[in-house]
């Protein structure tokens, strides 16, 4: 009970709010008067206004207040309590309002005057806070079924066993029969093999296919045509499909610069491979995870990688931005997220990814455990990555590779100042006319004798003399480091300078030769700057001029074409005064460089050229280069040897996937050992937190959340624990989620409807039994997907009619627990591929490069133009799942039919019936050069009435009836069988199974 005292009180100070300026602390209301219990009095006012923000789930400011260490210790705007001066303590300025555009709570009610007081006179007291005291009773967010161990349930006893062909059909029928439903009857065979069809293999079949099962007397007609589909390539080609939707593959980078992935295409081909070859489960998710660590004998070991890339990829980001600014950091950040939640999503079905600013709100996924996957990923980025088919021409190019990366890092051992370095690379361009510059700081203005520029020749390009050497350029002296005055030495950007390939260029200052190491005429071409003034612009400095400076600078105005780009790259720039190099080791600075592997603006005056590692060139003593040992020596040799017979070997093919090791993009660059990931408190990369380790999910019971790394510096043995720690045979949920998938693409519909969530805000599974026991069925099975395949569609539940039952539809209108076969519109995909089918015109040609159904501009920001494409070319004949798959600009058709954003992972599609679908299916060019082909296609049958036999015989597996063959005949003679084709493709017959 409280005081006639503190009542009175409190009614008083209610009216506090109103009446207090802001920052005027005498407005606050003051302390109550009596002794405060924490339990009865403060905990409860914490519990409903502060833990939304500052409690276990989510620390905003670094602030818990469930917690005595937290609270007392304050966040990150410093101590909120100060225990014995409630006046000064911040929490209670906040609570009052008294800090302009900030008041706590931000959400919900206000503190009242009474709630206010309590807090004063609590921290007056001294904050007592006892240690015993226990937080309130939250929900156990473990305490949901996909969080608790899997057991194999019993067979379900039922009534009727007669029904079941397999297991699975006892857990659906006990569940028909406990909402009182009954199965209905099975589909006939026509239905039941275009079902199977366009569900294996994503093609209609053919009229004489489904008249040979219609008249089929095997009582294993069914399953034979099971395991004919099973076994076609076709297969592959329609599951593959499926998987791609998951893992959001697409063959551009997304975002603003949605450049394209022209190497993309080898792991759209090796999922096709594996289900085809039926990879037993865990393989494929190993192999996708980390194939070059754990099958370094398997080129499908990289090529698999590709899913670790298959998602967007900020262009601007990572190759524009440095990570060292904010908005790099954060694209860094962002790509490592993508590839956590595209890993945990399709293997585990969960939503780590919402843990990434607080611990997820309603899972137990703490925001420690998010990071610390994010680690997992902190080596690999995505590039185009080398492999091998060949096993025999792998394992050489595997074994040259690691002789010669142990030399170079011996020789770097033997000889720091002479490391394995290529020199200064700039930025890349795609244009030639872009000026670019690199600039030596002597530390002091110095006398100039001599300048020596030295082409490069690069380890990777050794077939490339004078590799980045400028088509026009000019060298200039200064004693600013922005060269707002100062004098040209030389200048060649008036006409293009031959390339020097292999022979350094000496730029001689007048009167300066004296005590300059004479050049070889064979390794150093001397351009006398006195002698050229009247032939060209060089020759600015007079004799009499000073030859003192500080900078010196090197401009290129015309870029040296590489490949389909430009770039400006010197192997050393050498100063000479006195007869000594004193550029060696100065300070370099650059418009822009590329800073990784071999390529850095140091290595341009670290007084060695990767030449010397080339067989049968060697940077003379006299150009400022000592001797070197006979060690260095016979290192150098076999490195010139090794990469001679790498060169040799056949040229390796390409995939675009997770790599460490790529060619440098600007400020894209390899990670050398993994980069650290902090916790970022609230996701912001200005609040790194501690330094994150590699380790699973604790809620996720059966294997052990701790990964046992030797070498955190290994990358891939990162990778390697978490495919480990998701193929444990004791992780059942991996099990859960993909049988839960595979029943999903046969049903219309999962067991559990959220494919990619099966945490607290996921839905519950329809036959929870029965999902466990496919799951154990599955690992005992050899985690063989057609065999799961095989056991769906041989039940007596895969194969009933859909015929609609009114007063079974009152108790379970959607067909939940599969009373009926649910209805399922096609795909695309199978609408398009069908299409080339029934017409003639599909090419069933297997892998390689996409089809590029588009016209194509490679622009800053590339077009991708759909209406200059032919649609009767041969990339149009191609099956969908050799398309071309551009993020930014889908195809017109495949949208319209509800073909996913390849930039988000699609773990169901959205199935729509709308007009733009009709008028694509009516008027589409692709659709209307089908047409053409099909009313040609059935000619050859005679007459008008025997075409539209054929034409429905190609397209619905069945004859005309009489009544439609009356309306069609008349139709065909006024439009023509092109029109009646047409008609067809837009049935609701054709655009749906069943």
């Amino acid at each position: 009970m409280r005081s006639l005292f503190q009542i009175l009180f409190f009614g008083v100070a209610f009216a506090f709010n109103s009446l207090a300026e802001e920052g005027d602390a005498s407005k606050i209301p003051p302390a109550a008067l009596t002794e405060i219990d924490f339990v009865r009095d403060i905990q409860p006012i914490f519990s409903a206004s502060c833990y939304s923000c500052h409690g276990e789930d989510k620390q905003e400011n670094d602030l818990r207040w469930d917690t005595k260490s937290s609270a007392l210790k304050g966040g990150t705007s410093g101590l909120a309590i100060v225990p014995g001066k409630s006046g000064e303590s911040r929490m209670i300025h906040l609570v009052a309002g008294l800090e302009k555009n900030l008041v706590m709570p931000k959400k919900g009610e206000r503190l009242t005057a009474e709630q206010i007081g309590l807090l004063r006179a609590w921290i007056d007291q001294g904050a007592n806070w006892p240690e015993e005291v226990a937080l309130p009773k939250t929900k156990d967010k473990a305490d949901w079924w996909s969080f608790k161990p899997a057991t194999r349930p019993e067979l379900p006893k039922v009534e009727n066993k007669k029904w079941a062909r397999n297991e699975l059909d006892l857990f659906i029928l006990a569940k028909l029969q406990e909402q009182k439903l009954a199965p209905s009857p099975e589909a006939d065979r026509r239905t039941l093999i275009r079902r199977l069809s366009f569900d294996l293999i994503g093609l209609v079949p053919s009229p004489e296919e489904v008249e040979k099962l219609v008249n089929d007397k095997n009582p294993k007609a069914y399953e034979n045509l099971v395991d004919r589909l099973l076994a076609s390539p076709r297969y592959g080609e329609r599951w593959a499909r499926h998987w791609l939707d998951v893992v959001h593959f697409g063959e551009t980078h997304g975002y603003d610069k949605d450049k394209p992935r022209l190497n993309a295409w080898p792991y759209r081909d090796y999922v096709i491979r594996s289900l085809n070859n039926d990879k037993p489960y865990s393989r494929f998710v190993e192999e996708q995870l980390a194939g070059d660590v754990l099958f370094p004998d398997e080129s499908d070991g990289i090529v698999a990688l590709g899913f670790i890339a298959a998602g967007p990829w900020d262009f601007v980001g990572h190759a524009e931005l440095p990570i060292e600014k904010t908005d790099g950091l954060i694209a860094r950040y962002n790509d490592r997220d993508d590839m956590v939640m595209t890993t945990m999503s399709t293997f585990q079905s969960l939503t780590v990814h919402c843990a990434r600013c607080h611990n997820h709100k309603f899972d137990p996924i703490p925001q420690k455990e998010y990071y610390s996957l994010q680690a997992v990923f902190a080596g690999v980025d995505r590039a185009d990555r080398e492999f091998d088919s060949d096993k025999e021409t792998r394992h050489r190019r595997r074994e040259l590779k690691n002789e010669k990366s142990a030399l170079e890092l011996k020789l770097a051992a033997l000889a720091p100042e002479k490391s394995p370095a290529n020199g200064y690379h700039s930025g890349i361009e795609k244009i030639p006319d872009y000026t670019k510059w690199v600039q030596v700081d002597l530390g002091e203005s110095r006398k100039i004798d001599e300048i020596r520029l030295i082409p490069a020749r690069p380890v990777d390009f050794p077939d490339t003399p004078g590799f980045g050497f400028p088509l026009r350029f000019r060298v200039e002296m200064s004693d600013e480091p922005e060269f707002k005055s100062g004098k040209v030495l030389a200048d060649f950007s008036g006409s293009d300078f031959a390339n020097p390939g292999d022979v350094g260029v000496s730029i001689r200052v007048p009167d300066g030769s004296a005590g300059v190491p004479p050049a070889s005429s064979k390794s150093v071409l001397t351009h006398d700057v006195l002698e050229r003034a009247t032939n060209s612009q060089a020759g600015r400095l007079r004799s009499d001029e000073s030859r003192s400076f500080r900078f010196i600078r090197v401009t290129a105005t015309k870029l040296w074409k590489r490949t389909h780009d430009y770039v400006f790259a010197l192997a050393e720039l050498q100063i000479f005064s006195g007869g000594k190099n004193i550029a060696l080791h100065a300070k370099v600075s650059a418009l822009d460089s590329i800073e990784a592997g071999l390529w850095s603006k140091q290595n341009l005056v670290d007084g060695f050229s990767s030449r010397a590692k080339l067989a049968n060139i060697r940077e003379p003593a006299k150009s400022g280069f000592e001797s070197e040992s006979p060690e260095i020596s016979k290192i150098t040799n076999r490195l010139a040897e090794i990469q001679a017979k790498l060169n040799s070997l056949p040229p390796p093919q390409t995939v675009y996937a997770a790599t460490a090791d790529f060619t440098p993009n600007g400020n894209f660059i390899p990670a050398k050992i993994p980069r650290p990931v902090h916790l970022l408190a609230r996701g912001d990369v200005k609040q790194p937190r501690e330094l994150m380790v590699p380790t699973g999910i604790t809620a996720v019971s059966g294997p052990d959340a701790k990964f046992q790394i030797s070498n955190l510096n290994d990358e891939g043995s990162r990778r390697a624990a978490l495919a480990k720690w998701i193929t444990d045979r004791k992780n059942m949920l991996t099990r859960r989620s993909i049988v839960n998938r595979v029943w999903q693409y046969h049903f219309g519909r999962g067991i559990v409807e959220t494919a990619n969530d099966f945490g607290h805000m996921g839905a519950s599974p329809s036959h929870p039994e029965l999902l466990d026991w496919l799951a154990f069925w599955f690992l005992e099975n050899g985690e063989s997907l057609k065999k799961l395949h095989r056991l769906i569609v041989t039940s007596a539940t895969y194969r009933q009619s859909s015929a609609h039952n009114p007063e079974f539809a009152k108790v379970d209108s959607d067909s939940r627990f599969l009373w009926r076969m649910n209805r399922t519109r096609l795909d695309a995909e199978t609408i398009h591929d069908s299409m080339l089918l029934i017409s003639g015109k599909l090419d069933l040609t297997m892998g390689g490069p996409s089809a590029q159904q588009f016209g194509f501009k490679d622009d800053h920001s590339p077009v991708y133009d759909y209406t200059q494409f032919d649609v009767d070319s041969a990339a149009g004949r191609r099956r969908s799942i050799y398309r071309f798959g551009v993020r930014s600009a889908p195809d017109p058709l495949m949208d319209s039919l509800d073909c996913p954003d390849a930039s988000i992972l699609t773990p169901k599609r959205n199935v729509s019936m709308t007009s733009l679908q009709a008028l694509a299916v009516l008027n589409d060019p692709f659709v209307l050069k089908q047409c053409e082909h099909f009313a040609t296609r059935v000619a050859t049958a005679g007459k008008l009435e025997k075409q539209i036999e054929e034409a429905y015989q190609l397209a619905l597996n069945r004859k005309p009836t009489a009544e439609e063959m009356k309306r069609l005949v008349p139709f065909a003679q006024k439009f023509g069988m092109t029109n009646v084709a047409r008609m067809i493709f837009n049935t609701s017959e054709f655009m749906f199974v069943d």
